[in-house]
C-alpha cells in the first residue's frame, strides 16, 4: 500500500513540473531595409520595413516624386525622357541611313551584272561582199563572152573588110576588162571593211572588257566601303538600344512613401540619387 502511494506521488510531481505547448514564446522575423540592386528582392509575407532606390538622372525634372508622395506599385520613381527620346530619334535616323546603304548595294550589285554591248553583226558587210562578188563573177562571163565574139569575127571571110568591126570589138573588150578590174577593186574594198569592222570590234570588246574590269574595281571597293558603313550603323543600333534599355522608366516595386531623397554626388553629366521608401506592411492590412 505503501508503494503504491509512492509511486503515485511522483507521477503527480513530474506532471505538474510540465508547461503548457501554448504558453511557449512565438519567434518573430524582424524585418528589415533593403536596396534595390544590392539585395535581393523579397516576394510573398518577406517584405522590408524600408527599400532605397538608387538611380541616375541628368535633369531635377527627371525625379519625379519629392519627400511624402504616396507609390503605388509601378508609379514612375524617375524618368530620363527627352534623353531617351533623343536616343529613339537617332536610332530611326540610323536605321533609315541602314536601308539606304543596303539598297545601294543591292544596285551596285546589279551593275556588276547588268551587260555592256550588243552581240556582234557583220551581216551588212557580208551581203555587201557578195554582191562585189557577183559583179565580178558578171564581168568575167562577159569577157569571156567578148573573146569568144572576136574570135568567130576572125574566122569569117573578108577580114579586111571587118577589121573596123574588130577593132570596135577589141575596144570593148579593153572596156569589159576596166568593168572587171572595177568590180575586182569593189569586192577588195568590201573584203577590207569586213575586216576592219571585225578589228574595230574586237578593239571596242577589249576597250570594254577592260572598263568593265576597271568598273568591277571601283564597284568593289564602293561595296567594301558601304558594307563598312552598314557595319558601323549596325554596332550603332546595337549600342542606342543599349543606352535605351539604361534609360529606361525607373518603377516603384513596392507600395509606400517617400521618406527621404538623398543626393549623392555626380559624375559627368549623370547625378546619382537615392530615394528611401518606407514599404506598405501588407500583413497589416
Amino acid at each position: 500500500m505503501k508503494r503504491f502511494f509512492l509511486i503515485f506521488g511522483v507521477c503527480f510531481l513530474c506532471a505538474s513540473c510540465q508547461k503548457p505547448a501554448s504558453d511557449a514564446p512565438v519567434e518573430t522575423v524582424p524585418r528589415k531595409t533593403i536596396t534595390l540592386g544590392a539585395d535581393e528582392k523579397p516576394t510573398g509575407e518577406n517584405l522590408p520595413e524600408s527599400i532605397k532606390v538608387r538611380v541616375q538622372i541628368s535633369r531635377r525634372e527627371d525625379l519625379r516624386v519629392k519627400v511624402g508622395d504616396k507609390l503605388k506599385v509601378g508609379d514612375v520613381i524617375a524618368d530620363r525622357n527627352k534623353e531617351r527620346d533623343a536616343l529613339l530619334m537617332q536610332k530611326k535616323q540610323a536605321e533609315l541611313s541602314l536601308e539606304r546603304l543596303k539598297n545601294l548595294m543591292m544596285l551596285k550589285t546589279e551593275n556588276l551584272q547588268k551587260p555592256i554591248m550588243p552581240d556582234a553583226s557583220f551581216a551588212e558587210f557580208e551581203a555587201n561582199i557578195r554582191r562585189a562578188a557577183l559583179s565580178v563573177e558578171a564581168a568575167k562571163r562577159n569577157i569571156k563572152l567578148q573573146e569568144n565574139r572576136i574570135e568567130e569575127i576572125k574566122k569569117l571571110p573578108f577580114p579586111a573588110r571587118l577589121s573596123k568591126i574588130t577593132q570596135h570589138e577589141t575596144a570593148r573588150l579593153a572596156l569589159l576588162k576596166g568593168e572587171l578590174l572595177e568590180a575586182e577593186s569593189n569586192l577588195a574594198l568590201e573584203r577590207a571593211k569586213l575586216g576592219t569592222a571585225k578589228a574595230n570590234r574586237n578593239y571596242t570588246e577589249q576597250k570594254d572588257a577592260l572598263e568593265i574590269e576597271k568598273a568591277k574595281i571601283t564597284i568593289g571597293e564602293q561595296r567594301i566601303t558601304i558594307e563598312t558603313n552598314i557595319t558601323q550603323i549596325e554596332v550603332q543600333i546595337t549600342n542606342l538600344n543599349a543606352r535605351i534599355i539604361t534609360l529606361s522608366a525607373v518603377r516603384a516595386p513596392f507600395a509606400g512613401t517617400v521618406k527621404k531623397i538623398s543626393w549623392e554626388g555626380q559624375t559627368n553629366d549623370e547625378i546619382t540619387v537615392v530615394i528611401s521608401v518606407d514599404v506598405d506592411d501588407s500583413r497589416a492590412k
